[in-house]
């Protein structure tokens, strides 16, 4: 028997337990059926939908709005309270003592 002879006779092999693989899995495996919840239909629903145009009036009065408050003045800084007399004199005699 020649080597050519060979492959194909395992080749056909291969080929007929392929297709009774195939069959046996369409005849005995019925599939289940798809079930879809409401979060995939919402969110195909929104993925389906295009969102709403804004219109260049609503664009430009944003843009003015940002620009505006880019050349406003900036916040006010915080207003730290200083420490009282008596503490700062205490805190000043405890590092005299400590040298």
């Amino acid at each position: 028997m020649s080597i050519e002879a060979t492959q194909d006779v395992v080749s056909d092999a291969q080929a007929r337990a392929v297709n009774d693989e195939l069959l046996e899995v369409l005849v005995t495996e019925p599939q289940p059926p798809v079930v879809i919840t409401e979060q995939e239909v919402m969110l195909g629903t929104a993925a389906a939908v295009s969102p709403r145009r804004i219109s260049i009036t609503h664009r430009m009065l944003d843009t003015l709005r940002v620009v505006g408050a880019a050349f406003g003045p900036p916040p006010p800084r915080p207003h730290y309270s200083h420490r009282a007399a008596y503490i700062e004199r205490a805190a000043m005699a405890r590092e005299m003592d400590r040298l």
